[in-house]
């Protein structure tokens, strides 16, 4: 179901190869058979049934490290700040057709698990309940924030049209959303 509804975004946004190999980890020895040994009955994912088990997540770690769209994929050693004494691992800026995928994902996930109770609301509500903080670079988060409000204020079809004809052709980023979904269209600038 989850993977289906992801296809159906990312074909709707042009994302045809994303939508078709989304997820595809999840058919290795480690991704599935923990997720059949720590199935949660669709209320939430497995590896939190394996975390509370093992006390960590085998089967995540080697999703998160397969699949692009996940910002926890985009982190790397930063030299110079380990030089200067800081925390060295550092968050990387994604590109834009994986937020678009990883967008694509937080949508099918909250109506995989709220399934009845989905309404647009819900993937920013998620979002905003556990921010990504320091994990996710800033631009990452400012791009992915934006889309999601996109939907929460004017509704799946509006924001997978600003993905397809805006975002992924490279636009600037919308930087405010009306509250009013009858309010005037949002107003874009040029590509840069």
């Amino acid at each position: 179901m989850h993977r289906m509804l992801v296809a159906q975004g990312c074909f709707q946004v042009g994302l045809y190869w994303q939508g078709l190999t989304h997820d595809l980890s999840k058919f290795s020895p480690v991704e599935f058979w923990n997720s059949v040994r720590y199935y949660q009955y669709g209320k939430q994912s497995p590896n939190n049934g394996e975390r509370v088990a093992k006390g960590f997540s085998e089967s995540w770690i080697h999703h998160k490290g397969h699949n692009m769209h996940h910002y926890e994929h985009w982190t790397d050693y930063n030299v110079e700040a380990a030089k200067r004494g800081e925390f060295p691992i550092q968050p990387v800026q994604m590109p834009r057709r994986y937020v678009a995928e990883m967008l694509m994902d937080r949508i099918a996930a909250s109506k995989t698990y709220m399934k009845e109770h989905y309404t647009q609301h819900e993937p920013l509500k998620y979002y905003i309940r556990g921010k990504a903080g320091d994990l996710m670079h800033p631009q990452t988060a400012r791009e992915l924030e934006g889309m999601l409000r996109i939907l929460d204020v004017r509704g799946e079809a509006a924001c997978f049209r600003y993905v397809k004809n805006y975002y992924l052709k490279g636009y600037p980023v919308v930087r405010r959303v009306t509250l009013s979904p009858e309010a005037a269209p949002i107003r874009r600038s040029s590509p840069t």
